[in-house]
């Protein structure tokens, strides 16, 4: 596939506003944009969709759940893997300028460091996936709030950008550390991570502790530290919120949802929800589900 070469500069008064050194846009990736760079930061989430990303002359799949970090000065373009119109790649897009970064990191001591490591213009860019599905819920906020700009908007971008950067920051050390010079909080990190996207399989906590190199007596403290529940307390309420989520927005039985989140003992499930939620399944459905009265 072959991309429009003419490349053009994107500039920092087309999209920022004055006191709004934000610019959020969702937006539909077509074969007739140009490859560009900008005066800006911009880090882009694929939301729907897959294509392909052209940046600094290298092809990279644009699939959805992609992060990309791409610096100031960076040439990329996406395209859709094709054509056809029911089948669009769409991206948020989070525009932010270099200075604010820095007024940031005076603003937050505690997040000067990170900010300064994505305004320094040597930075490469670079990709992250997201897995658990953590960022697509913070880039609709992201929208949502740039869109309608309620009061205290800037506020909430602010602390949903170090938000993002922090993930970007985590994620950077977690590709650079060798597996034997990694922290333990990043390691139990990536333990955590690996339950809240596999929470419905039979996960073991033996086999975590094997996989993160600890002996079983060390992950459990460990574990428990990090998250304040057991690794079982941990696991059960994970399961429960998902049946939540499913009780309310789709027609599954009960039993499917049990089935859905882990659970195939139904009547361990009942006791389990009900310990969890003060209520049974059905209960929380009909609650959740009841149509406020008209006054």
């Amino acid at each position: 596939m072959s991309i429009r070469r003419h490349s053009f500069v994107m500039l920092e008064d087309s999209f920022f506003h004055p006191g709004v050194p934000i610019y959020v846009n969702r937006a539909y990736e077509s074969f007739e944009s140009s490859e560009h760079s900008h005066e800006f930061i911009e880090i882009t989430y694929v939301s729907e969709g897959a294509g392909v990303h052209y940046i600094a002359d290298e092809a990279v799949p644009a699939l959805h759940g992609t992060l990309f970090f791409i610096p100031v000065g960076c040439r990329h373009v996406f395209r859709p893997k094709t054509p056809e119109k029911d089948r669009p790649l769409i991206v948020y897009n989070c525009l932010i300028r270099t200075a604010y970064l820095t007024e940031l990191g005076s603003g937050f001591p505690q997040a000067s460091g990170i900010c300064g490591i994505f305004a320094d213009s040597s930075l490469h860019w670079f990709t992250m996936n997201d897995s658990s599905g953590e960022y697509q819920a913070i880039f609709r906020e992201l929208y949502r709030e740039f869109s309608t700009k309620p009061p205290g908007y800037l506020a909430v971008l602010t602390s949903l950008i170090i938000r993002i950067l922090t993930g970007l920051y985590r994620h950077q050390l977690q590709i650079d550390a060798p597996a034997a010079e990694k922290p333990l909080w990043l390691t139990l990190e990536e333990a955590i991570s690996y339950v809240d996207r596999h929470y419905s399989t039979d996960i073991r906590l033996g086999e975590l502790a094997a996989r993160s190199n600890l002996s079983e007596r060390q992950f459990r403290r460990l574990f428990k530290s990090q998250t304040g529940m057991s690794f079982t307390d941990y696991l059960q309420s994970i399961r429960i919120e998902a049946a939540c989520k499913l009780l309310i927005g789709s027609r599954s039985s009960v039993s499917e949802v049990a089935a859905s989140v882990g659970y195939a003992d139904m009547k361990f499930f009942h006791r389990l929800f009900k310990k969890k939620t003060g209520i049974t399944p059905g209960q929380f459905r009909n609650r959740t589900n009841e149509a406020p009265a008209l006054k």
